[in-house]
């Protein structure tokens, strides 16, 4: 099994540094007792009891954090300085409020636990329990020489990146790439599956995925402030 280790060398592009943490959770492997709709329900039973109320203005705030063998749990300094700037008053209640949720699940890997991150867009919405609207969210935009286009496009431009710069792998070899878009559309917090065992190739595989003068992100928003987005995308390069 190959165990998808966040290296200290990743962590310090988003200012946090550790031993080895896993960058997800293993499949099928919830990181809260009744998933992700568990701690949600018990986040906004919280936030009733105490009477929580709405940010002075619409604030949405992508969050990461690590949930440790013991149970304990850590927040993720996030790079993205000024969105955590911007919805600080989001960001106060949510610290508060996970601080008092307690049915966390550590990772397991072959019956052992191990530290592993999950992430998760938080808003006052959430919070107060109030029914999602999904005319609120838009995703990221892929601008490819000032026009508009999708995640297709950009896997086109990722591979001929390969082409361009004559480093395509040898046989077949398969890899996922995995990376965020933030609040100003910056590509970033890259982690590879599969990683090869070459630092020059996993080098160039973070190159091509980021942003060029020619090709690059429009930030997705909800309720009109700017929100990251996380991106997965499998590639696979078939041997001659």
């Amino acid at each position: 099994m190959i165990l998808k280790f966040f290296t200290a060398a990743l962590l310090v592009m988003c200012g946090y540094v550790s031993s080895q943490i896993l960058y997800n959770y293993p499949k099928n492997q919830d990181f809260y007792e009744g998933g992700r709709k568990g701690l949600y329900k018990e986040i906004q039973d919280l936030a009733l009891k105490n009477s929580i109320k709405p940010c002075d203005k619409t604030e949405a705030l992508f969050m990461r954090f690590v949930v440790y063998p013991d149970g304990k749990v850590k927040y993720v300094a996030d790079a993205d300085v000024s969105a955590v700037e911007n919805n600080k008053c989001l960001k106060d209640k949510v610290l508060e409020l996970i601080k008092n949720v307690n049915n966390w699940k550590p990772a397991e890997v072959d019956g052992k636990k191990i530290p592993a991150m999950f992430c998760a867009l938080f808003s006052d919405d959430l919070l107060l329990g109030n029914i999602k609207d999904e005319e609120a969210f838009s995703k990221p935009v892929y601008m490819h020489k000032d026009k508009e286009s999708d995640i297709m496009k950009f896997r086109e431009n990722f591979v001929k990146c390969f082409d361009a710069n004559r480093y395509r792998p040898i046989g077949d070899y398969s890899f996922v790439i995995n990376f965020d878009v933030d609040t100003k559309g910056e590509a970033g917090f890259f982690y590879i599956e599969n990683q090869s065992n070459l630092e020059k190739f996993n080098e160039m595989v973070v190159q091509c995925a980021s942003n060029t003068k020619k090709s690059f992100w429009k930030p997705g928003f909800y309720k009109g402030v700017p929100v990251k987005q996380v991106f997965r995308m499998p590639i696979k390069f078939a041997g001659n």
